[in-house]
């Protein structure tokens, strides 16, 4: 599996980029108009070694490399394959059509409106995204956070996932997790997390119940 693909940017397309690595291999990623912005407003210095967070699609008759600028837009692109009728190129359409926290707020409001609006997002898949993913992506503030900062999402995300498949918010749930982490600061700061683990998950179900 390829997670990112760090070197010299080359070529900045509306909807491509393409990157060098120190080995030699050049790469082409396709990107979101959002991610080929912000990858553009680079100083020439920056090109010269950048990390582009990558997704390959693999398919009987093609692979494509996709490319973006954070984890919370590959995060957003996954999650929107999950919607029936979505594919890899029309969820790239979609994100960049609106930014990740704009599509955030809109589900979070149910705003359907506002989601019609969007290249590649017609009334009825609109009102799919808001009933299948309004609970899954949050905005940054609200996702998985640690008294001395921001969580590695994947520390956390197996649990936090589990308690939102049993029917929990996943806001009430991180929210809820923060908490625990934070009273048990102390712990985790000489104790590895996974030890931990099975005590964390009964105090969560306890107060979530």
């Amino acid at each position: 599996m390829i997670n990112a693909i760090h070197g010299r940017v080359m070529e900045i397309r509306p909807d491509y980029i393409t990157v060098l690595t120190p080995g030699g291999v050049e790469y082409r990623l396709e990107v979101s108009r959002n991610t080929s912005d912000k990858i553009a407003s680079l100083q020439s210095s920056e090109r010269e070694n950048v990390r582009i967070i990558a997704s390959l699609q693999h398919r009987e008759d093609a692979m494509t490399l996709f490319g973006f600028i954070s984890e919370e837009e590959r995060f957003c692109f996954e999650q929107l394959q999950t919607v029936p009728g979505i594919g890899a190129r029309q969820a790239v359409r979609i994100l960049s059509g609106i930014t990740v926290e704009n599509l955030i707020k809109a589900l979070d409001s149910q705003d359907v409106k506002t989601l019609s609006k969007v290249p590649g997002i017609g009334p009825k898949t609109a009102q799919k995204l808001v009933l299948q993913l309004r609970n899954v992506l949050v905005l940054e503030e609200e996702e998985e956070t640690s008294p001395s900062g921001p969580v590695e999402a994947q520390e956390y995300r197996d649990m936090v996932d589990s308690f939102v498949s049993m029917g929990h918010d996943r806001r009430v749930v991180v929210r809820t997790l923060s908490e625990v982490l934070k009273e048990n600061e102390e712990k985790l700061k000489t104790s590895d997390y996974r030890s931990l683990e099975p005590m964390i998950f009964s105090v969560m179900l306890k107060r979530l119940s």
